[in-house]
């Protein structure tokens, strides 16, 4: 209670009996008086009381009110629990997401020190190419009782397995090339009626079928590559007259389209030169390397990418060598394996990428055994199989 009411309250109530004392002489008179003064003083008190509790519930009232208005005023966040009027927190924004950039390879300018990688030999011919779908070239070893193929694991060449079952032979040539475009290496057989295909199954080779349903021959070479860029490698015939292609469908070789009228001098070639994913036709002629691009329904205008002459004292061969995904050229000769890489658009400066003569007992290739996007330099000698790794 406040003390300025109390102390009314008590000047009230000694006035009152004063009073009541002063203006009666009798006792009893004044005692009652005195008791009817002191009632009095009561009931002014309890009035008091209630009115000051009022008053107090009102003030407390106004105070809550105010309290409330204050809380309405600041803005509550469902981040706010400890502190309902801190401002409210903005929501963390998400890290945007940058693409990943591929990486890029450096590119390989020789080949390395030769590492044995196999003991075996074949009876007939050797081969390399990716016949298991896993971005390596296999070895595939023709032999006397079937066509034994040995996967690459990158460092070596694994167990071989007989993926014919026995023998089989090929009347004018055997091939391997992705014909049906699952990714794997089918087996080619030319015959003397026509063109046999035994799908890769990634672990043999399956039931043979002539894609061509009849005999077909080639004047000067056949060649299995993708020069429709639809990922299916077509049957390609060098005639006399010009270039002839038969594209696979998937499951045989269509009708012969002629897609050009030249010739080669030297020897005809068919490799991805430009890097659009596409083998272009290249001629070795007396007085340079002409390419001419495909253009996936024929073959356009030549142009020489050596501009002049240029040979190889054993062997020519159009491979990526480098890792940017255009044929280089390849010349081996006398002094060592020269490499002119493809610039897109001719042939650069030569580099002997064995740094010295090298040689093969009996055949020499170029393929990805190690499955990182450069052709490797494979011997072929008589006491095993010898990969020069591309860096």
């Amino acid at each position: 209670m406040p003390k300025k009411i109390v102390a009314t309250l008590l000047i009230t109530s000694i006035l009152i009996i004063m009073m009541a004392c002063i203006s009666t002489p009798k006792a009893d008179t004044n005692l009652a008086q005195t008791e009817m003064a002191l009632q009095i003083t009561q009931t002014s008190m309890v009035m008091s009381l209630a009115q000051t509790q009022e008053s107090m519930n009102m003030l407390a009232t106004q105070n809550a009110m105010q309290l409330t208005q204050t809380a309405l005023a600041v803005p509550v966040t469902e981040n706010s629990t400890d502190n309902p009027a801190s401002p409210p927190t903005a929501p963390e924004q998400p890290t945007p997401l940058t693409p990943s950039q591929p990486a890029t390879a450096s590119l390989a300018t020789n080949f390395g020190s030769p590492e044995k990688w196999s003991d075996g030999v074949c009876d007939i011919a050797c081969y390399f190419a990716d016949v298991t779908g896993d971005g390596k070239a296999d070895f595939i070893a023709h032999d006397n009782d079937g066509i034994y193929v040995l996967p690459s694991d990158g460092s070596s060449f694994g167990t071989y397995t007989n993926w014919t079952g026995g023998p089989s032979g090929c009347d004018k040539g055997c091939y391997f090339a992705d014909a049906t475009g699952d990714g794997k290496a089918d087996y080619i057989a030319h015959d003397d009626d026509g063109i046999y295909v035994l799908p890769s199954t990634g672990s043999s080779f399956g039931q043979f079928t002539n894609w061509t349903g009849g005999p077909s021959s080639c004047d000067q070479s056949c060649h299995f590559t993708d020069v429709t860029g639809d990922g299916k490698a077509d049957f390609v015939a060098v005639d006399y007259d010009g270039i002839y292609v038969l594209p696979s469908t998937g499951s045989s070789f269509a009708s012969p389209q002629k897609w050009s009228d030249g010739g080669c001098n030297i020897a005809c070639y068919f490799a991805d030169a430009n890097g659009d994913s596409i083998s272009d036709f290249i001629a070795h002629d007396y007085d340079g390397v002409y390419v001419l691009p495909s253009t996936g329904n024929g073959f356009g205008s030549p142009t020489n990418w050596t501009g002049g002459p240029s040979s190889c004292d054993f062997a020519c061969y159009f491979a990526d060598a480098t890792g940017d995904r255009m044929a280089d050229f390849i010349a081996y000769d006398n002094d060592g394996i020269y490499v002119l890489p493809s610039t897109g658009s001719s042939f650069g400066q030569f580099t002997n990428w064995t740094g010295g003569p090298t040689r093969c007992d009996q055949s020499c290739h170029f393929a990805d055994v190690t499955g990182d996007g450069r052709v490797d330099y494979i011997a072929v000698d008589n006491d095993g199989i010898y990969v020069l790794r591309a860096r």
